[in-house]
């Protein structure tokens, strides 16, 4: 698990509740008095935090106001996806001040890819007005695992992309520090930088875009894993007669749940090939499609719920692009199926950025990591 440094701690505090006195800072974040006066003064010396004026007096000495400066610093996010690749700007706030959308990186050249992501790039800082003195990096947010070298591996939809050394060529053709992280993880992590997981003490985001993937937050710390690759729920087997999968186990949620299996089975039962959005267009009309569909929100819904069981999660996001037209189904289909579990205290819920959710949190990534260095 990754930790939070008490910088960030503060500054997150600040950023979801500011404007906010120290007094109100040290008891939102059980900090003593003098180890949060220490992390303010340090977030004020580096200009991420300001004094915004004084609190009403209640009779004694009127409380100074601090907040974020969110003009001082950005980051840059973007979530590599096989149909699409989003490109971010966020501010210290967490709030998006430009974002550009272009092809997705299936099938893609790798070389093309870094250079569609640089040209993205230099189009939207032009676009923002944002200099490049101002901007702390990039982080690139992936739809599977990654190695500790930047890059992609056991990523079936960007198997073009795997072993190539992305973050490095990014790097070098961008002339930032580029950061490789899961779309997973940084969407979880995303849930509490923006404020949007509330009060949640143990949360996963369920993110979709060409992978299955869950991140994992507890009492504010991401869940890496030994190897990294905590939350890589595709291989969990859910029916032992069900179709093959890659991994050599039979009924898989990768095999079962997702859309593009709902267009392989499909397929197999009628001999016609369908998109996704046409299937679900039919299920009103045909017992076929409406069979598959529900069958398929049924095992993503046991496999999801099975694994807020397994965390004792408080709440479930669901966060990613491949969820297309069946994000309602797949949502109602888990608040259903927690229901049913006798989970009345689960949480489920749709990302706030449920289709960039990865870049927005990966923009965050960047400008947290900026506050830890320092």
């Amino acid at each position: 698990m990754t930790g939070v440094s008490t910088p960030s701690l503060v500054l997150d505090v600040i950023r979801t509740r500011g404007p906010i006195s120290r007094i109100e800072l040290a008891t939102a974040t059980g900090l003593t008095p003098a180890t949060m006066t220490t992390a303010v003064r340090h977030l004020i010396e580096q200009r991420l935090v300001m004094s915004v004026g004084h609190r009403e007096s209640t009779g004694g000495k009127r409380r100074e106001l601090l907040d974020v400066n969110p003009a001082t610093r950005y980051g840059l996010g973007v979530q590599l996806g096989p149909a699409s690749v989003q490109v971010v700007v966020a501010n210290l706030w967490g709030a998006v001040v430009g974002r550009i959308g272009v092809a997705g990186a299936a099938g893609a050249v790798p070389e093309d890819v870094v250079s569609a992501v640089t040209s993205a790039v230099a189009e939207l800082l032009a676009a923002t007005s944002v200099g490049d003195g101002l901007i702390e990096g990039l982080c690139v947010a992936v739809p599977g695992p990654h190695d500790d070298a930047g890059a992609i591996v056991d990523t079936p939809s960007l198997a073009n992309l795997e072993g190539f050394p992305l973050g490095p060529a990014l790097e070098a053709a961008t002339g930032l520090n580029v950061r490789i992280e899961s779309a997973a993880l940084l969407s979880a992590a995303g849930e509490v930088w923006t404020g949007a997981a509330a009060d949640s003490r143990a949360l996963a985001v369920i993110h979709l875009d060409g992978e299955l993937a869950a991140g994992v937050v507890v009492d504010g710390r991401l869940v890496r894993g030994s190897r990294g690759r905590a939350g890589d729920i595709r291989h969990l087997p859910l029916d032992p007669a069900g179709p093959a999968c890659r991994c050599g186990q039979r009924g898989c949620l990768a095999v079962l749940a997702p859309p593009d299996a709902i267009v392989e089975r499909f397929h197999a039962e009628t001999g016609s090939s369908q998109t996704i959005g046409r299937i679900v267009a039919r299920t009103g009309s045909d017992p076929r499609a409406a069979h598959v569909v529900d069958d398929a929100v049924v095992a993503f819904s046991r496999g999801v719920v099975a694994l807020a069981d397994v965390l004792d999660l408080d709440r479930l996001v669901l966060s990613g692009r491949g969820y297309g037209r069946l994000l309602d189904r797949y949502l109602d289909g888990v608040r259903e199926h927690a229901r049913a579990r006798g989970r009345t205290d689960l949480t489920v819920a749709v990302s706030a950025n449920p289709r960039d959710g990865g870049a927005v949190a990966a923009a965050g990534a960047v400008l947290r990591e900026h506050v830890d260095a320092r």
